[in-house]
């Protein structure tokens, strides 16, 4: 094995990554703007621009090197309904905001939280609400269906012709899964949806060699081995699960902030506040807590982000100083602060690198709230976005207390969890005896054969701050912005 070709599928960007397989090194990237079409009979995804982007960019790929191993990471909320023809109706936008038509008798369907874990999100964040809707709405279209796959695996199947599942992303809030139980859920099993399913296997399971027709367009031959995929998420989670101990907490961060709380119990998540229990590839739960951290950063920081500006701890000052607050929320789903409408206060205008340092204070301040929400413990890893901004990093680092945070090296960690899935690392613990076990997980002799790959986990930074006086504004303004929260919440809600 030489090279390692990832398709990073995110919400908002689309990557085309090229890993050694050897050393490790991240060789090549290509990234494009994930396209939307707002069209009947409702709001997709455009996977066929999408598809043309990523065979052309394999196709120039291949001229230079030849590709060994392709693996699929994407992003969540979303499906594919097919049959041997292709898609039966569009590839939804979990953005897509008529799917209330049916969301009270929907609701009343659903297993409860306490077995799926699974709390009634807003939009389409719950696929089962996607599919419920597709099928009132689309009846016969949705009646062609032979098989319904999560959205990495629809990728592996637009490659490879084969239509699988895999786990880690049925098991991110879809109404589908138990976790507990590690099966389908009751609510899947009386709808009909669990049926549609396709054989699950393990995330780094082969899929045999790309299809004739993807052959002819990229000049990818046989030896190509295409494995299933992974949720994106869980793809950042990977690493660390084969080279850490529990508990630890792993924050993947970009458009949503994902926080998992390896080691820790489920009891007491708070489904309001979007808290859940995502799935790792071995089918084991894991605590988690959500908020659109990327796209918060974005709205409060306008302008000053596109600002070639450095960021201090001045700056953070700044804005203490004069009372400046982002008060929650600046996104429309997600969160531990549900419904509100964002509002920025200041007692005088910003400069772009305080509008910044407010942005960056902002989403260490939720991102601790929803630490706390997930019964966060062990060290903290944040990789992705959030990894690059120290001011962030150390603001959070304060709030956490006796909790050591560390930043990853990888910026872009879906890349290089998901590459880790070609190597025997990861495929040994789920198919030593010969077959896929989705359930298996990596022992201790495994974690200790991390490094043999060239793939592994990212080297890590720790986020100190010894300016004590930072510390104590820092802890000063978090009690006043938690009591303005409250206050702000209190007016919205009579207003």
């Amino acid at each position: 094995m030489s090279t390692v070709v990832v398709m990073d599928i995110g919400k908002t960007n689309a990557k085309l990554c090229v890993v050694d397989g050897v050393s490790g090194a991240l060789v090549d990237s290509d990234t494009m703007q994930t396209p939307t079409l707002d069209v009947p009979p409702y709001p997709q995804l455009d996977t066929s621009a999408i598809w043309q982007w990523y065979v052309a960019g394999l196709a120039r790929i291949q001229q230079s090197r030849c590709i060994d191993t392709i693996v699929v990471t994407a992003h969540g909320a979303t499906a594919a309904l097919l049959n041997d023809d292709g898609l039966v109706l569009p590839v939804m936008d979990y953005e897509f905001v008529g799917l209330d038509e049916y969301r009270d008798e929907y609701d009343s369907l659903c297993d409860s939280f306490e077995h799926t874990y699974s709390p009634k999100l807003p939009l389409g964040l719950n696929v089962g609400r996607q599919l419920y809707w597709q099928r009132k709405r689309y009846p016969q279209q949705f009646e062609q269906a032979q098989y319904l796959v999560p959205y990495a695996q629809y990728w592996s199947w637009l490659l490879t012709g084969k239509a699988v599942a895999e786990v880690s992303t049925i098991g991110s809030h879809t109404d589908l899964w138990n976790p507990l139980e590690k099966r389908y859920s009751d609510f899947a099993e009386r709808q009909g949806f669990a049926k549609l399913f396709p054989p699950l296997m393990h995330a780094g399971d082969s899929l045999g060699s790309v299809t004739a027709d993807v052959q002819k367009a990229t000049g990818i031959d046989n030896s190509c081995n295409v494995l299933v995929g992974i949720h994106d998420s869980n793809a950042s989670l990977l690493p660390w699960i084969h080279s850490r101990d529990v508990p630890l907490t792993v924050m993947s961060t970009g458009t949503w902030v994902i926080i998992f709380s390896l080691g820790t119990p489920l009891q007491g998540l708070e489904a309001e506040r979007d808290c859940t229990a995502n799935v790792t590839i071995y089918s084991e739960p894991v605590a988690c807590a959500r908020f659109m951290g990327g796209r918060e950063f974005a709205a409060i920081a306008g302008t000053a982000a596109k600002t070639n500006t450095t960021v201090s701890i001045s700056d953070v000052l700044a804005v203490i100083e004069l009372g400046a607050l982002a008060l929650p929320v600046f996104a429309d789903t997600g969160g531990p602060f549900p419904g509100g409408e964002g509002l920025v206060v200041s007692q005088a205008p910003l400069t772009a690198s305080q509008t910044q340092a407010l942005a960056s204070l902002y989403c260490a301040l939720v991102s601790d709230e929803s630490l706390n929400l997930c019964n966060s413990a062990g060290d903290i890893i944040v990789e992705g976005a959030f990894a690059k901004n120290e001011i962030l990093l150390q603001c959070l680092s304060v709030f956490r207390g006796e909790q050591k945070l560390f930043a990853s090296a990888d910026s872009t960690g879906t890349t290089m969890g998901a590459a880790m899935l070609a190597t025997d690392l990861t495929q040994s613990a789920a198919a030593r005896d010969g077959h896929a076990r989705p359930d298996k997980q990596p022992d201790k002799q495994l974690k200790k054969q991390a490094g043999a790959s060239g793939i592994t986990a990212p080297a890590l930074t720790q986020a100190v701050v010894t300016d004590s006086l930072f510390r104590n504004k820092l802890l000063e303004y978090r009690s006043f912005w938690q009591s303005k929260v409250r206050q702000h919440r209190q007016d919205q809600s009579h207003s």
